[in-house]
């Protein structure tokens, strides 16, 4: 028996869907395919050659080369190679029990063999007899073996392989036209934006900051890690639009029920605004029906009325666990878990059941040039080109407390009430807003709030004030669960209770 090459090769199946396709259309999707596999493995020396409807990648770097492929988009399955010989029964009996005795020892397992092109062997009996040699080895299960031996006969030789491993699906990305996708940072957005490129769309990015600094590089490290690992192919964008002078006008015109609801009217214009920019055909959203105050059918129907493009929901119908599940899996979970939510813009209960007519009402009250403005001089960031320095943590957060910090609890007076830091004063954001100016220069400040958005946004401006202030990372839950674990960092502060 002799080896034709050495297990240097991995088979990549494409999706099925692209098999169904046209002829033209099926092999527009394959070049777009071959395209995002050779940027998935720059860096890794590499051959991608087509066989059989199928794709091989030559490379001496398997596995790092498989985990790439397992990212790209339009992959169903792929299978490192353990080794290519003759298409003689012979050859592949000798070749399975060298290669595969140490692994079936002990074990069940199964053989299955597919024929692609002029292969001439009997896929019955190369199953029945390198099922045979590998007997004294294992214990055969057609149905739940432990080990899946698979055979793949060709016209010139044999490839054999026991992995089958999962690729995302669906077709490969850039096969559709772009969609700006409207990022707030939390679990909801990023696994929306995922779904997207699944189905072929390039993403570009559009985040109407409320919180500063600091919310802006959580934000810009989620998309920078759906850039790295999904966007093979693709050079997306972050666009950031200072949200806080129009959100300020709001505020001021407009009664506290409505302005969830029309604060998400504003967000649609301004990644349409972005998107007529680049020429992108479609908006996303991490939107959940029912999943919040703003996200019921009549709030949708009213914040729906001022989008000219399609708005795409891949997640309406997900419950939160089900998203949270799926940020995991493409590798979000850990940095949108630690973006807060922005914390409440009212105290007003918001509306759950609103009327277009009124919601366009009290827009009109608004000034719309702030909202142009803010569009027009939305900065730019390539996601790609961020380097590490950019991505570092802003110096504001903290998870420390010192002994000498003044801790100003954020909180509305009502939840203060609930559960505070000991010695912490209570100093709701708009008012210790008004009150940065007058603030002593000789202490050093830290601040928490109930969801961790706040803090970080005022931290930002006392320090631009010329004030030493830290924002805890995270809100009032992490925060009480630390100090109720006694955590070094909170040490301080029980040191005062005492």
């Amino acid at each position: 028996m002799s080896e034709l090459t050495a297990p240097e090769s991995i088979i990549v199946r494409p999706a099925p869907e692209l098999q169904l396709k046209s002829w033209h259309t099926r092999r527009r999707f394959r070049n777009a395919l071959i395209n995002n596999l050779h940027a998935a493995l720059v860096g890794l020396p590499h051959e991608i050659r087509v066989d059989q409807g199928r794709l091989l990648v030559s490379t001496p770097a398997v596995e790092h080369a498989g985990e790439r492929i397992g990212q790209v988009f339009g992959v169903a399955s792929y299978s490192p190679v353990d080794g290519v010989v003759e298409p003689r029964i012979e050859a592949l009996c000798e070749a399975a029990r060298r290669r595969f005795a140490g692994l079936v020892g002990g074990r069940t397992y199964a053989v299955r063999c597919k024929r692609h092109g002029g292969a001439r062997l009997s896929t019955r009996a190369v199953e029945r007899q390198v099922g045979a040699a590998l007997n004294a080895f294992g214990t055969v299960n057609l149905d739940r073996p432990d080990v899946r031996v698979e055979v793949d006969l060709i016209q010139d030789g044999a490839w054999l392989f026991t992995r089958r491993c999962p690729g995302p699906g669906g077709v490969p990305l850039g096969v559709q036209d772009r969609a700006v996708t409207l990022m707030s940072g939390g679990f909801d957005s990023a696994v929306a934006a995922w779904y997207t490129m699944r189905r072929g769309v390039g993403n570009d990015y559009v985040f109407c900051n409320l919180g500063g600094v600091t919310h802006e590089h959580m934000v810009a490290r989620i998309a920078h890690r759906l850039t790295r690992d999904w966007a093979y192919g693709d050079r997306p964008r972050l666009y950031v639009v200072d949200f806080l002078p129009v959100v300020a006008d709001m505020r001021a015109r407009l009664p506290g029920e409505v302005w969830q609801v029309v604060l998400k009217r504003l967000m649609y214009r301004a990644g349409e605004g972005i998107a007529r920019r680049i020429g992108a055909q479609a908006l996303v959203t991490g939107e959940a029906l029912s999943q919040v105050s703003s996200q019921t059918l009549s709030n949708l129907n009213s914040i729906d009325a001022v989008a000219k493009l399609p708005v795409l929901r891949p997640l309406i119908g997900f419950d939160k666990s089900e998203i949270m599940t799926l940020a995991r899996r493409i590798g979000t979970y850990e940095l949108c878990e630690g973006v807060p939510e922005f914390c409440a813009l009212s105290l007003s209960k918001p509306l759950v059941a609103s009327r277009r007519a009124r919601i366009d009402r009290e827009e009109e009250k608004l000034d719309a040039a702030l909202l142009e403005r803010a569009v027009a001089e939305a900065r730019e960031i390539d996601l790609v080109g961020l380097t590490e320095d950019e991505l570092t943590e802003p110096a504001v957060l903290t998870e420390t407390i010192a002994a000498d910090a003044e801790v100003i609890d954020c909180q509305p007076p009502r939840r203060f009430r609930d559960w505070h830091l000991p010695g912490a004063v209570n100093v709701p954001p708009d008012e210790l807003a008004r009150r940065i100016d007058s603030l002593p220069t000789d202490r050093s400040y830290l601040l928490y709030c109930l969801r961790g958005a706040n803090a970080p946004l005022l931290a930002e401006r006392m320090r631009r004030a010329g004030l030493d202030a830290l924002a805890y990372r995270g809100g009032v839950k992490r925060l009480r669960r630390a100090f109720d674990r006694g955590d070094p960092g909170v040490s301080a502060v029980r040191d005062r209770e005492r």
